[in-house]
């Protein structure tokens, strides 16, 4: 329950931001409590890069949150979404973006699905990109 509580003072809190800007890691330590005492530093270090470099690297920050968005759809992350959700919103992301990101989610599920439901030869399938 403290750890649902944490994430949505971290969501809630960080729709403040919205620029392109490198932000505080600060929203990252609530995820830090949740790996081992030994592994939290390291974690605390990784979760300030991947603000710095992805969030805030060569991607805009509202796309890195579309895409972010996309990927928390395939994994079927019930904290994710709703995360990246309120970033993108933050980031200026439209309904209809977070909408599109969501159906690429989807499109990339369902095609997967019926290559690899249907055993699809790789090969094949590789040749049709060269």
């Amino acid at each position: 329950m403290r750890i649902a509580i944490a994430l949505c003072v971290v969501v809630l809190s960080s729709i403040s931001w919205a620029d392109d800007e490198i932000r505080d890691a600060k929203t990252a330590n609530p995820f830090i409590l949740l790996h081992p005492e030994s592994q939290q530093e390291a974690a605390q270090a990784y979760y300030a890069a991947v603000e710095k470099n992805v969030f805030n690297g060569a991607i805009p920050l509202k796309h890195a949150q579309l895409a972010a968005i996309s990927a928390s759809v395939a994994m079927k992350c019930v904290y994710c979404i709703p995360a990246h959700t309120a970033f993108a919103r933050a980031a200026g992301a439209t309904e209809e973006e977070i909408k599109t990101a969501v159906a690429i989610a989807a499109d990339v599920a369902l095609n997967s699905s019926m290559l690899y439901g249907s055993q699809f030869d790789m090969e094949t399938f590789m040749e049709m990109f060269e």
